[in-house]
């Protein structure tokens, strides 16, 4: 396994995430086994302070830090610079780092035309070298052909999955052709591709223990239903066996063999994270015809990239948290 492919994501660490309480252990055991590329956000309460901790405590070795720039829905419209200086400097403070490695732009609602101006800020602050480099992320074809038409984009992160292919819609080739980066994240449904849900009773939404889960719960009834995911569930557990791995394993080596994505995000678990760091150490080599079988089911999710999401009438909209940078 190349680990210059697996970023490890701390969404799962931030404070009300879960019921445990956010620890340092799990990023600290994922540097000792190797990874050195972790993604955060402004948003994610408390990671930017974890991962501050973190890159302290392993000052000898080089780590790369992922964050994100999400402006409050509620502000949009209003944003100015001194909005992006304030929230792009609370980041450097909180990593106790001079640049941001990498700034990723995320923006609510398209209806609002604040931003270009927006991102304009940011490169501003690039050019102070405040930020090394600015992606984005849940961008659909037709807005990033926009912005990456007046700006230089590194990368962008989205959702992608054996599960949700939406990314084939138009943004895969687009970046192809632009040269961006495509960092996924979602590839295990918040830890829904697991043997431990095989042969499961579908679970209500409130009985769920994290937001991780319900996120991807609605994605499960929205791209194939609970049926249909345990059938598919089933199959990876085949393959797990067959390629002496898990099943969290196949979907990974699946995603990055298939040359969808540059890299894959996968979330540190607060309880299981020493399971887990060691076990992404074995993923295996598939066999073509093994991975033409699982890289080309339906997919019945709507629309373009975060489209879904992003409808105020569905399901997912209505789980959003939309101005915590406020906090």
């Amino acid at each position: 396994m190349n680990k210059h492919n697996i970023i490890r994501g701390c969404w799962q660490l931030a404070t009300g995430h879960s019921q445990v309480e956010a620890q340092m252990e799990p990023i600290l055991d994922a540097i000792n086994c190797g990874f050195t590329t972790f993604d955060c956000a402004d948003i994610y309460l408390g990671v930017e302070e974890l991962l501050g901790k973190a890159l302290r405590a392993a000052s000898t070795q080089k780590l790369r830090i992922h964050t994100k720039f999400v402006p409050d829905l509620d502000c949009l419209q209003a944003i100015d610079y001194r909005y992006v200086e304030s929230i792009i400097n609370r980041s450097l403070t909180r990593l106790h780092v001079d640049c941001l490695d990498l700034v990723q732009f995320h923006w609510w609602d398209w209806r609002i035309k604040n931003y270009l101006p927006t991102l304009e800020y940011l490169f501003q602050l690039k050019a102070k070298g405040k930020i090394a480099q600015i992606g984005l992320t849940n961008v659909n074809t037709q807005y990033l052909e926009e912005i990456s038409g007046h700006f230089d984009i590194a990368s962008l992160q989205v959702q992608v999955s054996l599960f949700d292919r939406r990314i084939e819609q138009g943004v895969a080739n687009l970046c192809k052709q632009k040269n961006i980066k495509i960092f996924a994240y979602g590839s295990l449904l918040g830890g829904f591709v697991n043997e431990k849900w095989l042969y499961k009773k579908e679970p209500e939404i409130d009985q769920l223990v994290n937001r991780s889960l319900v996120k991807y719960k609605l994605l499960i009834d929205a791209a194939c239903g609970w049926q249909e995911f345990q059938l598919r569930l089933s199959m990876l557990s085949e393959l797990a066996k067959k390629y002496h791995c898990d099943v969290a394993n196949i979907a990974v080596a699946a995603l990055l063999q298939s040359a969808k994505v540059d890299a894959i995000i996968i979330g540190l678990s607060p309880q299981n994270f020493a399971f887990q760091n060691r076990s992404l150490e074995h993923l295996p080599r598939i066999e073509a015809s093994d991975l033409q079988l699982i890289t080309t089911w339906p997919c019945n999710l709507h629309g373009d990239i975060y489209e879904e999401e992003r409808d105020e009438h569905r399901a997912h909209a209505k789980i959003m948290k939309y101005n915590l940078n406020a906090q």
